[in-house]
């Protein structure tokens, strides 16, 4: 799927996850938190996409539009994990002594182990 989304196309099939919108009247969209000026076009582009359908109640989020958004969570934690591994680096580097804890942090932020194998990694290092 990869389709890039805009955040506040996000944020509307956030939204959309959890209920239906009954209407895009201007109180709906405020009481949403929604970006007044982009909705209309984000629902447009949306629908056209295949991610929500207009029906005569309001909107509603497709199967697609549920795979879409889990997708873009998805790549959003990938993106914070590798933050983490980064962050990981600089602070061994500025602290070395905190090397094994950094360690197993960035074990942790890939994947390679649970947060008990780190914990008893740090633990046998102390």
């Amino acid at each position: 799927m990869n389709a890039a989304l805009s955040p506040s196309q996000l944020q509307l099939l956030d939204h959309l996850m959890t209920a239906e919108i009954p209407c895009l009247d201007a109180v709906a969209v405020a009481v949403r938190g929604l970006d007044e000026t982009s909705v209309e076009g984000d629902v447009q582009t949306l629908a056209w996409m295949g991610l929500l359908e207009v029906t005569g109640e309001g909107l509603a989020i497709t199967p697609r539009g549920r795979a879409a958004r889990l997708e873009a969570v998805c790549a959003m934690l990938e993106e914070r994990l590798a933050e983490v591994g980064v962050f990981a680096d600089e602070l061994q580097r500025r602290t070395p002594s905190l090397s094994a804890e950094m360690y197993a942090l960035r074990q942790l932020a890939e994947g390679a182990w649970s947060v008990t194998e780190a914990a008893a990694y740090v633990e046998s290092r102390a």
